[in-house]
């Protein structure tokens, strides 16, 4: 059995309204589900957010979102209506528990959903209480603290270090982020394989193939 022939999941972030690449998924009607990290919108209004999702819909078996930093909350109470939500969630799904938490640390723009890092420790909490039985993704649109995935141009790095703490104390199986365009990466922290795709409005996505080993691409339309 080949790797091309393993069931597998696609993951999506800073789409920023740019619904003309999702077409363009190599086999995503072929998906398991679809994962969106954050960062939906562009400007943050709803109506983005309604035709991302809208359009997804069209090829997800199973769906689920939160907001990134750009996405405001009426962004995140449409997610809930929907029954999608990942923000601050635990959903379990056949052999996977996802653990969502959307939004970003304070930024110089002033983004629609921004959020301290006593925030993400205490919501993080949480989660440390669940069983690790199945695959375990931790799906943070702001990525850790001191890693491949959270480096600006400049070398600065901006991730948050409650979510780097619970990777290292949790130890999921996966942390998949965003947030940072330019970090388009993976590395593991211990056990925890840390992946940022890249942004999706760039046409970057992440693919998790469930083999007996599951792993994570980093993949793009272009291919």
């Amino acid at each position: 059995m080949g790797v091309a022939d393993f069931p597998f999941w696609i993951f999506l972030g800073d789409i920023h309204g740019e619904t003309a690449n999702i077409r363009r998924i190599k086999d995503l009607d072929k998906a398991q589900g679809i994962v969106v990290t954050g960062d939906i919108g562009k400007r943050g209004t709803l109506q983005e957010t309604v035709n991302v999702i809208e359009t997804l819909e069209a090829y997800a078996n199973v769906l689920y979102a939160q907001i990134g930093n750009m996405d405001s909350h009426l962004a995140d109470a449409y997610l809930s209506e929907k029954k999608i939500n990942l923000h601050k969630k635990s959903i379990e799904y056949n052999a996977l528990l996802f653990m969502g938490i959307g939004g970003s640390l304070p930024t110089p723009f002033a983004t629609k959903s921004e959020f301290s890092e006593e925030f993400y420790a205490e919501c993080l909490q949480n989660f440390a209480l669940l069983p690790k039985s199945r695959t375990t993704l931790l799906i943070s649109h702001n990525p850790p603290f001191g890693t491949q995935c959270d480096r600006l141009k400049n070398g600065r790095h901006i991730g948050s270090r409650a979510v780097l703490k619970f990777i290292r104390d949790y130890r999921p199986d996966f942390c998949v982020c965003g947030h940072i365009h330019e970090s388009r990466a993976k590395e593991k922290i211990g056990s925890t394989w840390v992946c940022n795709p890249g942004d999706f409005a760039s046409g970057y996505y992440g693919k998790l193939i469930l083999s007996l080993e599951p792993e994570m691409e980093l993949c793009t339309i272009f291919n």
